[in-house]
């Protein structure tokens, strides 16, 4: 419990915006990711690593120091990933794709604006914009993404399909 506790005293938001319940995200970081092994790697760690629990998420984040850093998610074999890059503001962006005969890429944002931005990977996300979001947010979507229950209230995103 302690280090659960300790993972939630690190998830303050310097945003105006909570959109999650901090009991919920006390017991999202109690829980072990789902069945499935997921992988994580960042731009400054060149092998992947087993994610023991959702806990993990936010220290991984804060391994992405710089600017234009990367960090990202993956299955075995690949069907699904989660990627990520460090804002010139000090947040990140997650994008969320599945994979099968295309991938299909949902850049996440928060709020009522995601559905109409871009999620093509060229695009900028706009300074303090519902693309960019904090160490909390992205802990929260991801970890419930990965573990199989979608996305949490409050946030969308725009499919980006390759071919």
């Amino acid at each position: 419990m302690d280090k659960v506790m300790d993972s939630i005293g690190q998830l303050r938001s310097s945003r105006k915006f909570n959109w999650f319940n901090a009991t919920e995200l006390d017991a999202l970081l109690e829980e072990e990711v789902a069945p499935e092994e997921i992988w994580w790697g960042t731009s400054r760690h060149d092998e992947l690593h087993k994610l023991e629990s959702v806990a993990q998420i936010p220290s991984i984040l804060r391994m992405v120091l710089e600017w234009g850093e990367n960090y990202s998610f993956e299955n075995d074999p690949m069907t699904k990933y989660a990627q990520g890059t460090k804002l010139v503001d000090g947040n990140y962006t997650l994008e969320l794709a599945v994979v099968g005969h295309q991938a299909c890429n949902i850049r996440i944002g928060y709020g009522a604006d995601p559905d109409c931005l871009s999620s093509h990977p060229d695009a900028d996300v706009e300074f303090e914009g519902p693309q960019s979001l904090s160490i909390a947010q992205v802990t929260e979507v991801l970890g419930q993404w990965l573990l199989g229950r979608g996305l949490p209230s409050g946030y969308g995103g725009s499919i980006h399909i390759y071919g």
